[in-house]
């Protein structure tokens, strides 16, 4: 056990090293996000709205049926979760899934859906002030998708409203969520 005085000296070396940290608490205001990339651009969705997010897995189970950009269904421990592929949603040319293809796992009405991304890019906060409404955009992607476009970070971030991604017929063509065997 070191004595009295070697412990002092520690704790002076201690404080010396803390008067050289400069500790600031920054307090934001706004709408947290988690950004991805598709190609070029940059998506956000409200950071209330994800679950989780997953490496892209190794397999897929195919569901027939389902609109081509649901490309499958994964197991998330024991629940089954639909996978879409953002860029066949959005009708963008098709890219090969690599080491940053990533699964956000969202919550859509009552069910968890997994939107494939080319990357997540950060966590970021929205400033409201920054947004612009998704009825002054022209773009190739349909704008029920998109809830606004903001400027974070020297950026354009464009925003996407889950809840919109499937529309109420898509909605109900995915198979109901279970955890396990249900009884019969």
């Amino acid at each position: 056990m070191p004595s009295k005085t070697t412990m002092a000296g520690h704790l002076s070396l201690f404080d010396d090293d803390l008067e050289e940290l400069d500790l600031s608490i920054i307090h934001r205001q706004g709408t947290q996000l988690i950004t991805f990339m598709l190609g070029q651009e940059k998506y956000g969705l409200k950071i209330l709205s994800v679950r989780e997010l997953v490496s892209y897995p190794e397999t897929i189970t195919r569901i027939p049926g389902m609109p081509a950009f649901i490309v499958g269904m994964i197991n998330l421990r024991g629940l089954v979760v639909p996978v879409m592929d953002l860029r066949i949603r959005f009708q963008m040319e098709s890219l090969d899934y690599n080491q940053f293809t990533v699964i956000v796992i969202v919550q859509v009405e009552n069910k968890l859906v997994g939107l494939i991304v080319d990357s997540v890019a950060d966590v970021v906060y929205l400033e409201e002030e920054t947004t612009q409404s998704s009825k002054d955009l022209t773009t190739s992607i349909d704008t029920k998708f998109i809830s606004g476009v903001a400027n974070i970070k020297d950026d354009m971030v464009i925003l996407l409203d889950a809840d919109y991604l499937l529309s109420e017929e898509e909605l109900q063509l995915i198979p109901q969520q279970s955890t396990g065997p249900q009884p019969t």
